[in-house]
């Protein structure tokens, strides 16, 4: 091998291999059920005209069969009248013979050419449904799969932001529960401090009404 061919195969090496790294499967897969179905369309048009082909022979046969039989009537009707119409009906029968049987092999050979394209169609249309039933289940796998990679796939620095997110907030609840507990506690305070006024007032308001009360009874 020269080093143009040793490079050049190395190079298309390669090439390969890049192209096997970054190929859609998917687009690789679609495109070669498209071309089965192109082809196994192409298949059962060609097979359409060999069934025409087929008919076309077997009207042929037919027909010979019925011009043997006719000439063989003339021949036999004609023996007794004119011996050399008589041997040009014969003559007719024979070639009508001949035909037929030229006809009837090539009908035999195109049956077998008939039904092998139908199983090789037949075949194309199971392999074309198998390829589009794993086609669907293999989309419906990769897209199972990479739902379930962008839920496990999150990025550490994300869950990480996420977890001081949480404790930031977190903080401002405690916070702003501590702020309710000291306003609690301030309003208990001044309620202590209502309560003992109050409590002085009504003691004041106590006084002076046992003091009215000894000034009545001195009187």
């Amino acid at each position: 091998m020269s080093i143009f061919k040793r490079l050049t195969a190395t190079f298309s090496s390669r090439v390969d291999q890049m192209v096997s790294q970054i190929e859609n499967h998917d687009a690789v897969v679609e495109v070669a059920i498209k071309e089965s179905r192109q082809a196994t369309a192409k298949a059962k048009v060609r097979l359409a005209r060999v069934q025409r082909d087929g008919e076309l022979l077997k009207n042929k046969i037919s027909q010979l069969r019925s011009d043997e039989i006719l000439w063989t009537n003339r021949a036999r009707e004609m023996a007794h009248k004119d011996e050399e119409k008589a041997l040009e009906c014969v003559r007719r029968r024979k070639l009508c013979q001949q035909q037929l049987g030229q006809y009837e092999q090539a009908l035999k050979k195109h049956e077998g050419l008939e039904q092998r394209l139908a199983q090789d169609i037949h075949a194309a249309e199971r392999k074309l449904a198998e390829m589009n039933q794993q086609r669907n289940l293999m989309r419906t796998r990769q897209s199972a799969a990479e739902a379930l990679n962008s839920i496990s796939g999150v990025d550490e620095s994300v869950a990480l932001d996420v977890a001081e997110a949480f404790e930031r907030w977190e903080i401002k609840v405690t916070e702003s529960e501590l702020e309710v507990g000291t306003v609690d506690s301030m309003d208990m305070l001044e309620r202590e401090f209502l309560k003992t006024e109050d409590k002085h007032a009504l003691q004041a308001e106590l006084q002076e009404l046992l003091a009215e009360e000894k000034e009545v009874g001195h009187d």
